[in-house]
């Protein structure tokens, strides 16, 4: 594939090489290597008046340029790129649909794509926050390494002058916090719900994560599918830097930026805190009763919430909870397998 650079009074042309962890242009001269995984550069699409996309234009240092070739291999070029680079310009691919859940940071809505009406969940950060800006970065990293069926896939992200965009694969269903106030969970899909919960959090410990964040809110439940979405990675922590290496992202950002990311992805990281926000999910989801992690942080407060688990009418379903909240003292007594023990319960109801 080829595309040309304009420069002063002449036309450059160069050879486009897509590689595994980069993309190279280059001819007998010159040569350009944009990063895969990266935040730098930022990429922004120019299309013609029929929305096919003709050319490229990024910054480095302050200095623009632009490269421009045929509407095939444009559309190639940013296939290739998406979820990978970093791009700006998202009012030129994507317009607000609906708005779905107001957020701390700023909010999650459905996107339409402006060349072929496809929807799409955006999730769409303030900047003007140092910690808001933690929390972009550290999603984007994480979503480009994780890989499984109930968590988003990243589809694009851009970093304009206000705001921050993360593009996922469409994500069917709503928040469980907003479903359980207008529908009632059986006991098959609240089992089928915490099953696949259990089987994504062992997955990310397995890879060196902790979500750090599991709520009603930040699971999706589609009841056509059966199946939840797992979302929200900003406040994410990894272990494991190493396995991390290989996501180009890292080595896009200066010493600082990157000594903060890690700093910030590493510290208090806790398997526990995932278990325990997951026996607060089935208590809830059982129970109807909502609670979040304030209401549990005295004494007090978890001697009052303990004593709600016992009354519970299953007791095989008290049990299991506990054992949830109680996986800081039995991992030492041996291996734990609560996705098998959720396939113990599953089992027992059923015969």
């Amino acid at each position: 594939m080829i595309c040309y650079k304009k420069n002063f009074f002449s036309i450059q042309k160069y050879n486009i090489f897509m590689l595994k962890d980069e993309i190279q242009f280059s001819n007998d001269q010159h040569s350009l290597v944009i990063q895969l995984n990266s935040f730098e550069p930022k990429i922004k699409w120019i299309k013609n008046d029929n929305s096919d996309i003709i050319s490229f234009e990024f910054c480095i240092n302050k200095k623009k340029s632009s490269y421009k070739f045929a509407t095939h291999i444009g559309k190639l070029l940013k296939e290739f790129m998406n979820g990978k680079v970093c791009f700006q310009g998202i009012n030129s691919h994507y317009k607000i649909a609906q708005f779905i859940q107001k957020r701390n940071y700023g909010s999650i809505v459905r996107m339409r794509s402006i060349q072929n009406e496809e929807l799409v969940t955006c999730k769409i950060i303030k900047q003007g926050r140092a910690e808001f800006e933690q929390e972009f970065r550290n999603e984007v990293v994480a979503l480009q390494f994780l890989k499984h069926k109930n968590i988003p896939k990243l589809r694009e992200y851009y970093i304009e002058t206000h705001h921050n965009y993360i593009i996922y694969e469409f994500i069917e269903g709503a928040s469980l916090d907003n479903y359980i106030k207008k529908n009632i969970l059986n006991k098959d899909q609240i089992y089928k719900i915490m099953k696949d919960l259990l089987s994504v959090v062992q997955y990310l410990h397995q890879e060196g994560f902790s979500h750090q964040n599991i709520k009603l809110e930040n699971i999706y439940y589609c009841t056509m599918l059966d199946q939840i979405t797992l979302i929200d990675f900003g406040q994410q922590k990894s272990n494991n830097f190493i396995n991390l290496r290989q996501v180009q992202s890292l080595n896009s950002l200066s010493t600082k930026d990157f000594t903060d990311l890690t700093s910030f992805t590493s510290r208090e990281f806790s398997i526990e805190k995932d278990y325990l926000d997951c026996g607060l999910i089935f208590f809830q989801l059982i129970t109807r009763k909502i609670l979040t992690n304030q209401d549990l942080l005295t004494s007090d407060q978890k001697r009052k919430f303990h004593q709600l688990v016992y009354e519970i009418n299953n007791q095989n379903v008290s049990k299991f909870i506990m054992k949830l909240f109680n996986y800081s003292n039995l991992q030492c007594q041996g291996k734990l397998n609560f996705v098998q023990d959720i396939d113990e319960l599953i089992y027992k109801r059923r015969n």
